[in-house]
């Protein structure tokens, strides 16, 4: 099957069923997609298990985790599970780590006292432990007693995945790229991306960082059926993300907010203006989703991974997207 020339993915959901995630696996990498992501949205599909699954099903194409979060894991058991299958797997794995959904995290009582410290110690850690250092040391989260890893993976890239622009420079000065949240429009990416350079910049850090970005997609001839299939998880999104600056780059996010006061996730989905799904979702006939898909790269995502959705169209649109997508990308 032909292949884009551009790094082109496939995330996903936790939805899909544990006993799927092999033969999806397998699908992806032959409709002609370089890279495979999970996410880890508790409490459904694990990512290092999941990851684990995926790599094994393929024969070449790069399998990422985007993302766990910090909280969840002590950095130790994280740099063991990523250096396992780093070593495994050489130069095909990639690993995220970020907040955690709060909600999910307060559901497991452990949410930080301050949510930009806990992820900076913890990558900081776990990029430490990768590269082969032994820690003894007490943090304000995390603590180690002569902690070294029997199999480091110096080599293993560790992003950062946030929202927020704290966050973001957060994940610019001590990450080596980050996974951009579906629903990551084009001007969110390119702000993302000038965000990125100037801390980077400020700090003499290398120029070279991951802008791994996740779109919403559906891909219909149909235009408006494509389109329908996505807006009831933007608007799932938008209700349980609230203003952000995804949607603060669109200066909507006082209509926004508007939409949450009348009704939640089901007045977005009912009223919110039909321009909104062109910033965040790539969704359409082929054609339209190529140009989604090329503005998304133009304002500087480095890879572009589709959250199809829902997910029981998976089989069918991996076919269509491989066949009348990435050939023209």
């Amino acid at each position: 099957m032909p292949t884009a020339s551009r790094p082109m993915g496939v995330f996903l959901l936790g939805d899909v069923a544990p006993a799927d995630v092999v033969g999806l696996s397998r699908q992806v990498e032959r409709c002609g997609f370089s890279d495979l992501w999970f996410a880890e949205d508790y409490f459904m599909l694990s990512g290092f298990a999941s990851a684990a699954m995926g790599l094994q099903a393929t024969d070449a194409i790069d399998v990422g985790i985007g993302a766990v979060s910090n909280r969840v894991r002590h950095p130790a058991v994280t740099a063991m599970e990523a250096s396992t299958l780093a070593n495994a797997y050489p130069g095909r794995f990639t690993l995220g780590i970020g907040h955690g959904v709060p909600f999910w995290v307060g559901q497991m009582h452990l949410t930080p006292k301050s949510v930009l410290g806990s992820l900076r110690e913890a990558i900081g850690d776990v990029k430490r432990l990768l590269a082969g250092e032994a820690l003894t040391q007490a943090g304000a989260y995390y603590g180690y007693d002569a902690v070294s890893l029997t199999h480091p993976a110096p080599g293993l890239q560790v992003l950062g995945a946030a929202v927020g622009p704290r966050s973001v420079d957060l994940c610019a000065e001590i990450a080596d790229g980050m996974v951009l949240s579906a629903m990551a429009g084009p001007r969110y990416v390119e702000t993302v991306r000038e965000r990125v350079a100037a801390v980077r910049r400020a700090r003499g850090l290398p120029e070279d960082f991951a802008l791994v970005t996740y779109a919403l997609a559906s891909v219909d001839e149909d235009r408006a059926a494509a389109r329908a299939r996505v807006r009831p998880m933007i608007s799932f999104y938008l209700g349980a993300m609230g203003q952000t600056l995804i949607t603060g780059v669109y200066d909507a996010n006082d209509a926004l907010a508007g939409l949450i006061e009348r009704g939640g996730a089901a007045a977005i989905e009912a009223e919110m203006p039909d321009h909104w799904l062109d910033w965040l979702a790539v969704a359409g006939r082929p054609e339209d989703c190529r140009r989604g898909v090329e503005a998304l790269f133009a304002a500087g995502a480095t890879k572009v991974v589709l959250c199809i959705v829902p997910s029981e169209a998976l089989p069918t649109q991996l076919e269509i997207i491989g066949n009348e997508v990435l050939p023209g990308l």
